[in-house]
């Protein structure tokens, strides 16, 4: 019997046998749950979790002769403790123990295809289906049982990873040996019914995470640790700045440096191939070459540049007349927000590598989207996707940032061209400067106040950042929002929360503004203008209370500011309390209280860990991370010029988890990381009357005098 959490996939990590998906199916022996993911499935309790769309159907749990339990999904663990919860989710059911749980994620060969599921919003999606894969499961073994002992199904209980006949507790039979010796499949017709919120002994209880000890202990293993036989090592030229084109290469010197196995050229791409990566790294520095290098971009011009180029997109949240009730308005309140570039900035950078095993290929990359990389190295080589095997081992983080496949798709390529392994890693540098970024934003509001102070219209243009978290969770009787569409001069993509965190900041730190110029207290004006969003409602009530939140019309000279923000199907209030170090302008964040809810809390200790380290992420943002560059070159290469939180300036965070085990499981914490940035700069107009509607919140800002 494999230890408590073990995982096949370290098999194929070290180049052994693990199981395919193919293999696995043709496999005789046990009970396999199989189905189409384009129906959607009954959540827990309250509606339909929404579908993932999947072309094929394809097993998401198997119990084996041996009893235990094996749960298949596709996104892969990525610090959202996703394989905890979906152990628990599947033992829930199943009613067994959680140690007899092992959880595959990742790996393109066995498990599920995804749509692009995000790593946030895993647990709400893909959590849904191996819950209903546990039920089925679950259905058929006491279906089975049922059958052996002559009773009806409902004779027939299983606990602790047993059938046992009710009306004798003392005849009973293991799982796994109900399995045994037939292969048995169900392709599911009808959801079984999902186990009672009241019934759980596992989901919305604290569990350790099954990783976790690996993670302690430096036996996680990411894809630069991964080394196969005959491994080389790989260097791709960059280029002197963002948007150069590469006219010429001479890189005779470099392929006759010693231990240089080859110097890839296609087109603009130069990659070398060493025994060694040191060796790589000096044939690298010796190519001679030639660029065109064209415009450039410096910060200074940003948002001036986003606004130039600026195209309508779509219009939404459109109700009533904006412009009529604008002009009828008693008082109008218009401010401008901005906020900058943002790295994602992973602990571990960019890396990959790529193993010719005859006709296939196999990658071995730190990503959120194994099939989506799958396909983008199935097209870069000229390959059907069922040649390429992507396998995603530990990944030390990703925040939206390794959805992109060009390290994937460099190692694939030079590795063809070799015929061995080829491991490609990013340095630092190059992971803070060629990567994508989150994009940067200019957000102008408008809106209109009637004579008893009710918001009576809203109009927001959002400029490159996108629709996400745009519609304002407000009632406000007339309302518009403008999405245009920019050429951004960096690069950019996915990122935690999207332009989730960006619309945030403007309608929150907008709606503090109105209400300040009103002389009314700010978690009143919001209250008053939620009609109809009950979630939100509750948690800002909630936050209110919990806080000991009274009239306050700020600026009080105390430094506490109020957010609130929804994404991932979740919402968050969060109240920042803020200290000002007058003479340098220095900002001290001392405490942060975050009321969120939960859904389906499956694991609150995970949940807490998630919505910890958004309010640390989300400081990072509202204080200092800025990505600067000046003629296409990016000048926040390292940790010392792109300062992320530490762990000595972390505030006391205080957590409130307002759970719902009707519905379904929500997004982790996003949400929470939506509402910092805007909650911090409230609490500095708290603390010392000055609006700053620009990320980072530069301490220059709050000097006295300035």
């Amino acid at each position: 019997m494999k230890p408590r959490g073990a995982d096949d996939s370290s098999k194929d990590e070290c180049g052994g046998s693990g199981l395919t998906r193919r293999e696995f199916l043709q496999a005789a022996g046990g009970v396999v749950v199989l189905f189409s993911i384009a129906r959607p499935l009954e959540a827990g309790g309250g509606g339909s979790a929404p579908p993932t769309a999947v072309g094929d159907i394809n097993a998401w749990l198997r119990i084996g002769q041996d009893g235990r339990i094996t749960v298949f999904a596709p996104t892969p663990e990525v610090g959202q403790g996703l394989r905890t919860e979906l152990a628990q989710l599947a033992a829930e059911e199943l009613s067994a123990p959680l140690s007899s749980v092992d959880v595959i994620l990742g790996d393109t060969d066995r498990v599920p295809a995804d749509a692009g599921v995000s790593a946030s919003s895993a647990l709400s999606t893909i959590g849904a289906k191996v819950r209903q894969a546990a039920a089925e499961a679950r259905e058929m073994v006491a279906s089975m049982a049922a059958e052996r002992w002559g009773v009806p199904r409902a004779g027939v209980v299983i606990e602790d990873g047993r059938a046992v006949l009710a009306s004798d507790p003392e005849t009973f039979v293991g799982l796994g040996e109900l399995a045994g010796g037939r292969r048995l499949v169900r392709r599911l017709e009808r959801p079984a019914p999902l186990k009672p919120a009241a019934e759980h002994t596992l989901v919305g209880r604290p569990a350790p995470a099954i990783d976790g000890p690996a993670y302690v202990r430096g036996k996680a293993r990411f894809a630069g640790d991964v080394r196969l036989p005959d491994l080389t090592y790989a260097k791709v030229l960059r280029a002197p700045c963002l948007g150069a084109k590469l006219v010429r290469a001479e890189t005779g010197v470099a392929a006759a440096q010693p231990g240089v196995i080859a110097v890839v050229q296609e087109d603009d791409f130069v990659g070398v191939v060493a025994v060694r990566p040191d060796l790589a790294e000096r044939a690298l520095r010796s190519i001679q070459a030639t660029w065109e290098e064209g415009e450039h971009a410096s910060i200074g011009s940003l948002y001036q540049d986003l606004r130039q180029s600026a195209e309508l997109e779509q219009e939404i949240a459109v109700r009533g007349d904006v412009e009529t009730a604008l002009a009828g308005a008693r008082q109008g309140y218009s401010a401008s927000y901005r906020t900058p570039f943002a790295a994602h900035a992973p602990i571990e950078p960019h890396a990959a590598v790529a193993s010719p095993q005859g006709e296939r290929i196999v990658v071995y990359v730190g990503t959120e989207r194994p099939f989506g990389h799958r396909t983008a190295v199935a097209e870069a080589l000229g390959m059907p996707p069922e040649k390429v095997r992507v396998i995603v081992p530990a990944v030390g983080g990703a925040f939206g940032g390794k959805d992109g496949p060009d390290v994937a798709v460099d190692a694939a390529r030079l590795a063809r061209a070799v015929g061995r392994p080829v491991l490609l890693s990013q340095s630092r540098v190059e992971e803070m400067s060629w990567n994508y970024f989150r994009p940067a934003a200019v957000i102008d509001v408008r809106c209109g106040v009637t004579e008893k102070g009710e918001i009576a219209a809203w109009d927001a243009d959002v400029f490159n950042c996108g629709s996400r978290g745009a519609e304002p969770p407000y009632a406000f009787p007339n309302q518009r929002v403008r999405v245009y569409r920019c050429n951004s001069p960096l690069p950019q993509g996915p990122w935690r929360g999207l332009g989730g965190s960006a619309n945030a900041f403007a309608r929150e730190v907008h709606l503090d503004y109105v209400a300040s110029e009103l002389g009314e207290d700010p978690v009143a004006v919001r209250l008053r203008h939620l009609r109809g969003d009950a979630g939100m409602e509750r948690v800002v009530r909630a936050a209110a209370e919990r806080y000991g939140w009274h009239d306050r019309r700020p600026p009080t000279g105390l430094g506490a500011g109020f957010a609130c923000a929804a994404d991932d199907g979740s919402c968050a209030a969060v109240v920042a309390d803020v200290e000002v170090e007058r003479a340098s302008g220095q900002v001290r964040v001392r405490r942060v209280l975050v009321v969120q809810d939960g859904g389906l809390v499956v694991n609150p200790d995970n949940l807490r860990s998630q919505i910890e380290g958004a309010v640390v992420m989300g400081l990072g943002l509202a204080l200092r991370e800025a990505v600067r560059y000046e003629q296409g070159r990016i000048l926040t290469g390292s940790f010392a010029s792109y300062p992320v939180p530490t762990f000595r300036e972390a505030p006391s965070v205080e957590i409130v988890v307002l759970p719902d085990p009707a519905s379904p499981p929500r997004g982790g914490a996003t949400a929470t990381l939506c509402a910092i940035a805007p909650a911090v700069a409230n609490a500095l107009f708290d603390a010392v009357g000055k609006r700053l509607r620009e990320l980072p919140l530069a301490s220059v800002r709050l000097r006295a005098g300035t």
